[in-house]
């Protein structure tokens, strides 16, 4: 079968993702890379058989599943890999019911034997996986951390201008949550939930993310309260990090919220319930309450 992978440059996992399809492909994969802003770079570009498609900066799903349609040009790959996140979102679903295929999202490993195509994925908010066998192809998302990304060859890189489709509706104003951009790269992580009490100590987190060299997530309750941004959400509905360390303040350990942040490699809680869920995923657990812990912590990592 043929594998392809579809990701943006500006998308973290994508090495990750390419490295995958080259695994499954052979060294053959074919790869799509989308390249929003004109000039831009990516360790991905020049590291693997690819065509660019420029001028999407500012792209809305329908644009980018014209895009991604304009780019396979009827001749799409059996397989197709894409990163399960922002893209994933805007054209998975799209894409799979346009080349009647399934689309799988959340998957921790993908095998291909003969026609048929293997997918280990999350299942009941990351406490059981879930394995799957399709017939002849599929639209996958990949979680990001489950591959690693690897050195990928030096191949030539084909550029292809195209003007954006028409936007889906005319008129409108696109306004860009940028606040929780980096948590997909992000070493540390520090997240707050509920348990905080109040925004005005959610917003004090920002002084323990800055001592530790963090950046800022938090759990749904968090926002739907109001104190974070949709976009700083970790979770199955939100972001899905792996960061080395990540740091769990007044989170409870919702099956939802675990899921998100599964793949971190150390797991720090503070929490004021012993009994938390969250202490189940964490290497270190301290049973406190916050605003009592917080002054003594500060002067701690501030250097007394």
């Amino acid at each position: 079968m043929r594998v392809g992978a579809l990701v943006r440059s500006d998308d973290q996992s994508a090495l990750e993702v390419l490295s995958l399809a080259q695994e499954l492909g052979g060294g053959a994969a074919e790869t799509y890379l989308i390249l929003p802003a004109p000039q831009a770079q990516h360790p991905a570009a020049g590291k693997a058989r690819a065509v660019v498609l420029e001028g999407l900066a500012d792209a809305d799903p329908a644009q980018l599943f014209a895009a991604a349609e304009a780019l396979f040009g009827g001749a799409a790959p059996d397989v197709v890999l894409l990163p399960d996140g922002p893209l994933f979102e805007a054209v998975g679903a799209r894409l799979a019911g346009s080349l009647g295929r399934p689309a799988v999202r959340d998957a921790g490993s993908v095998a291909l034997d003969g026609s048929r195509v293997r997918v280990v994925k999350g299942a009941f908010g990351g406490k059981a996986a879930l394995g799957l066998e399709t017939e002849g192809g599929a639209v996958i998302g990949v979680r990001q951390g489950a591959h690693p990304a690897q050195d990928l060859p030096q191949t030539s890189l084909e550029m292809v201008q195209m003007a954006p489709p028409a936007p889906l509706l005319s008129g409108r104003k696109a306004v860009r949550d940028s606040s929780g951009d980096d948590l997909g790269r992000a070493k540390v992580i520090v997240s707050g939930g509920r348990g905080l009490g109040s925004a005005e100590a959610y917003a004090a987190l920002r002084d323990v993310a800055q001592l530790l060299g963090a950046s800022l997530g938090a759990s749904r309750a968090a926002v739907d309260e109001g104190w974070a941004s949709p976009s700083q959400q970790v979770g199955i509905t939100g972001q899905k990090v792996a960061p080395e360390v990540y740091v769990a303040i007044g989170i409870s350990g919702a099956s939802q919220h675990l899921s998100g942040m599964s793949g971190a490699k150390f797991v720090v809680a503070v929490n004021r319930d012993d009994k938390a869920p969250i202490f189940e995923a964490a290497d270190v657990g301290v049973v406190a309450d916050w605003h009592a812990l917080w002054p003594e912590l500060r002067r701690a990592l501030a250097g007394g």
